[in-house]
């Protein structure tokens, strides 16, 4: 298998992202600079670990791969001929990460890591992605677990900035999957699955798009609400966050109202898919800042 296939069924965007939110917990902690190498262990294990669901996710996933353009590519490289090989490996990862993050971290880190691999693998990807609409929304929580990973990998503990960026990756995960699902319809009504856009229509798909994007955008603006009302602060995010994510959900705002106004074209939906990349990356990344 050549690497570039390998970075496929890894999943490497994934892969990123898992250990970008990791990072993020991590430097939220007050106490980050005082325990840095610990970082590097955590962001080893957690790359592992979700090398591991995503491998696991893929093999679970050969019978409906091959029936959607755009994971018609995958049966290239997943096939029985190498499923025994590719078990074997995504479970070496595993072992591998909870040994490391373990022994070289705490047993809380290790805890949320495996948790994060569960809630992928099983929680979503057995359980949830052929039978419920509300597959993304509860699988989401796979996303959150890196942050409490990252945060406790410091002190230990989990804390309300730790729940805070953990719940935002929560909040963000239906507007930016259904956001691909929408202008990628046909593909999830090829293969079966109940992506809530292809079972309740766009324009209806739309909507919950919207409910979902305003509770994110006013979570995410929540520790600026208790600034601005004299409030003990509580997160530990940063003047630099704040900023930008004000921009941020005005601009997300804007690129979801764009939709409305287009009348539901595919190309918006996939606009607003590609900017919600951006928008958690900015959101995350601008965190990394507090500990400036």
């Amino acid at each position: 298998m050549k690497l570039s296939e390998f970075i496929q069924v890894s999943k490497g965007g994934i892969t990123f992202l898992v250990v970008l939110v990791a990072v993020t917990g991590f430097l939220s902690n007050p106490l980050a600079i005082s325990r840095i190498l610990y970082i590097v262990p955590l962001a080893v294990a957690g790359t592992l670990a979700s090398f591991s669901a995503s491998i696991m996710n893929n093999l679970y996933d050969m019978d409906i791969d091959g029936k959607m353009h755009r994971t018609s590519y995958r049966q290239n490289i997943v096939n029985a001929g190498n499923k025994k090989a590719l078990t074997g490996i995504a479970l070496a990862f595993l072992i591998v990460s909870m040994l490391l993050s373990y022994f070289l971290i705490n047993y809380l880190t290790s805890i949320f890591i495996f948790l994060g691999f569960l809630s992928y693998f099983v929680l979503y990807t057995v359980i949830l992605k052929r039978r419920t609409t509300w597959n993304i929304v509860i699988g989401g929580i796979a996303g959150s677990f890196p942050a409490l990973a990252g945060w406790a990998a410091v002190s230990g503990n989990i804390s309300i900035t730790a729940l805070f960026i953990a719940t935002l990756v929560f909040m963000w995960t239906p507007t930016h999957f259904w956001s691909l699902a929408s202008y990628r319809s046909e593909d999830y009504k090829s293969a079966d699955i109940p992506m809530l856009p292809s079972v309740v229509g766009i324009e209806t798909g739309y909507t919950w798009i919207m409910v979902n994007t305003v509770i994110l955008i006013v979570f995410s603006l929540l520790p600026l609400f208790f600034i601005i009302f004299n409030m003990s602060v509580i997160f530990h995010v940063g003047i630099v966050y704040y900023i930008l994510a004000v921009i941020s959900d005005a601009y997300l705002a804007y690129r979801m109202l764009v939709i409305h106004r287009t009348h539901y074209a595919p190309a918006q939906f996939k606009s607003a898919f590609i900017f919600s990349n951006f928008y958690l990356l900015i959101l995350l990344i601008s965190i990394w800042f507090v500990v400036l």
